[in-house]
């Protein structure tokens, strides 16, 4: 016969190794996409809905990266994973969410743009449950390429 605290503190073992336990905290922090150099010459775009339905699961948006240099520019990340990264924070300035942490091969990777080109990409960004306040006003930091572009909105139906 087994004592009732041993039989409990098996079955919290036991589901902490199930991953059913309360896991680690994660930091929030922003991603590799913001360690990356600015081009100067190359300029980001976020283009984002104004109203998010405060329990959306994500947000569509579309990205636009331009060289508006008369030479080809070469963009870089220092790794494959932070071509695309973001942060959320809210009216205040407080950091709400960014980009999840992926497994990714440290090694830095690089697009070269030609002159005038402009590279354009559909993206979702992807929200954790009950991230978003209805009637609060939110903005995204994004870096793709790890160039630079912002965006706002308000969480409402």
């Amino acid at each position: 016969m087994i004592d009732r605290s041993v039989l409990g503190l098996l079955v919290m073992l036991a589901l902490a190794a199930c991953g059913d336990g309360p896991g680690p905290v994660r930091e929030l922090e922003p991603g590799g996409g913001f360690k990356a150099e600015v081009q100067s010459s190359v300029t980001a775009t976020l283009v984002l809905p104004d109203r998010v339905a405060p329990a959306a699961a994500l947000i569509q948006a579309e990205l636009a990266l331009e060289n508006k240099a008369g030479d080809v520019e070469i963009v870089s990340v220092p790794r494959a994973c932070d071509v695309f990264d973001w942060v959320m924070h809210d009216q205040a300035g407080k950091l709400v969410m960014t980009k999840d942490p992926v497994e990714c091969i440290d090694q830095p990777v690089s697009k070269a743009l030609a002159p005038g080109s402009v590279l354009r990409e559909r993206i979702s960004i992807y929200l954790l449950p009950d991230v978003l306040r209805s009637g609060s006003r939110y903005v995204i930091d994004y870096r793709f390429w790890g160039q630079p572009a912002r965006a706002e909105f308000t969480a409402r139906r």
